[in-house]
């Protein structure tokens, strides 16, 4: 048997958490389980949200929203060429989707270009009966949407559980989010 010292150990290990760490800011699944996913298990240790996102695997503006997403989250994800299917089993309304659906491993669930701002607000104190965040459409300027120096300012909904949308969460413009 080997025998180490415990500083040896101790180094070795925050060594191998430092290299996962920095490695696992986005990664590709095809699979919706992250119980035995390495990302997920980085992501508690590094104290970030982890996010599994769906999409399909062509769309550009969803390769750009995750891009974005990772600098506050850690974002796996899983493409799929039926995101219908994913919508339909979070039930949200035909009248809040967009391109991607993102899910946290608590069931959180933030559809389409909602600024990294509005979910760390949300995820900060998430309303009673809330399922999560969601901007409808594909928002010029918003993240992942970005066309030049264009932008618009549109309405990020709260979602509840019961599958309805009573309110608006907050209003964004581009990436900045308002109220």
């Amino acid at each position: 048997m080997i025998k180490f010292k415990k500083t040896t150990l101790a180094l070795a290990s925050a060594s191998v958490l430092t290299i996962a760490i920095a490695g696992t800011g986005y990664s590709q699944n095809t699979s919706e389980s992250t119980a035995s996913n390495p990302v997920t298990t980085v992501a508690v240790a590094a104290g970030k949200t982890h996010m599994l996102v769906h999409k399909d695997p062509n769309c550009g503006c969803c390769k750009g929203w995750v891009e974005q997403l990772s600098s506050s989250f850690v974002a796996s994800v899983n493409n799929t060429g039926d995101i219908t299917a994913i919508k339909d089993k979070y039930n949200l309304s035909l009248q809040h989707r967009s391109c991607h659906t993102a899910v946290t491993d608590d069931g959180f669930v933030f559809e389409g270009h909602i600024p990294n701002a509005a979910i760390e607000s949300f995820l900060a104190n998430p309303p009673e009966g809330a399922l999560g965040l969601a901007v409808p459409g594909m928002p010029i300027g918003s993240p992942g949407m970005e066309v030049g120096n264009k932008t618009m300012r549109y309405p990020i909904h709260l979602l509840n559980k019961d599958g309805s949308s009573d309110s608006v969460y907050a209003y964004a413009t581009g990436k900045i989010v308002e109220g």
